[in-house]
């Protein structure tokens, strides 16, 4: 499996590296220049954070001739990072019971594996599912996925290639009990460098194809959820974890994020909705908290019936 794809952004790196491959080459490399480049990737259709990607490894290129003194400043330094000029959109998670009528409307052979329960409650991203392999699986201390390497496509749906994670760290992920039998069936009769969740014809499975396997546009329709993303399911992990009362940090774990602070400022939200729930903990280790008696029962619904005239 190649490490980089042919096309995208990297025959724009390639043309700035044989520049930058010597002293006079680099020198002729300005910022307005990598500044121009940066603004035609996007301009061509690459995520704004593809883009990002391409410039860090440009910028590293240029540290590089900077301390082997083939030019005196690193151009890229100052160019800021593209963005997509729009308000980013707030991702959209699921209910347990909204994660069940997706799976339900899902089909095929991938129906009750990729779209819902490796998805939604390990809280992968699609490049880490993809690049999963049978020997990442781990047991100690508990069931879970070594998450070691990602899975991208080339620009514009190319060729598929193995990639660094998205923090360039390896990463843990537990497995919840009703995940463990679906890897153990994916897993069977496979070599340790098999992928896990491989294509029905063998290789890494490609997200444009899952979803044209399980009918993701009709079932995501027929389930009320017209214009839910794949991405999506990864806030629902968000969700489905900090609502069962999961410390920040632990989800911060889960999800891969570098710190604590990220999960918060993205999902500062689900946290405030258990700030009730803590509070009704507290009141019952308190016992300033007292759950109504049978006469406080009957005088509430006497209340109700009343107010319902």
């Amino acid at each position: 499996m190649a490490r980089r794809a042919p096309g995208g952004p990297f025959n724009g790196r390639a043309r700035c590296r044989r520049r930058a491959s010597g002293a006079t080459g680099a020198a002729l490399i300005t910022a307005a220049e990598v500044s121009s480049w940066v603004g035609s990737l996007v301009a061509r259709g690459l995520a704004p954070s593809t883009a990002t990607r391409a410039l860090a490894t440009l910028r590293s290129i240029l540290a590089f001739a900077v301390a082997d003194a083939r030019v005196q400043h690193n151009v890229a330094a100052s160019v800021r990072n593209p963005t997509s000029g729009r308000v980013r959109r707030e991702g959209q998670a699921l209910t347990l019971g909204e994660l069940e009528t997706l799976t339900e409307a899902c089909k095929g052979r991938y129906r009750d594996v990729v779209p819902v329960p490796v998805l939604a409650l390990a809280g992968l991203r699609w490049g880490e599912l993809a690049g999963l392999q049978v020997g990442d699986r781990v047991s100690v201390p508990g069931p879970g996925l070594r998450l070691r390497r990602g899975m991208l496509a080339g620009g514009g749906g190319g060729a598929l290639y193995v990639d660094t994670l998205k923090n360039n760290r390896a990463q843990t992920v537990p497995l919840v009990v009703g995940l463990v039998p679906i890897v153990d069936r994916w897993s069977a009769g496979k070599a340790p460098d098999a992928w896990l969740f491989d294509a029905p014809e063998g290789g890494p499975l490609r997200e444009s194809n899952w979803k044209r396997s399980v009918g993701w546009r009709a079932a995501t329709a027929a389930a009320g959820l017209a214009g839910f993303r794949v991405h999506d399911l990864r806030h629902t992990a968000a969700a489905v974890w900090l609502g069962a009362g999961a410390d920040p940090k632990v989800v911060q774990r889960v999800l891969g994020h570098a710190t604590a602070s990220m999960t918060v400022d993205l999902y500062g939200h689900l946290v405030d909705a258990n700030l009730w729930q803590a509070a009704r903990l507290v009141g019952d280790i308190s016992g300033t908290f007292e759950p109504p008696g049978p006469s406080d029962e009957a005088d509430g619904k006497a209340e109700a019936d009343e107010s319902a005239w």
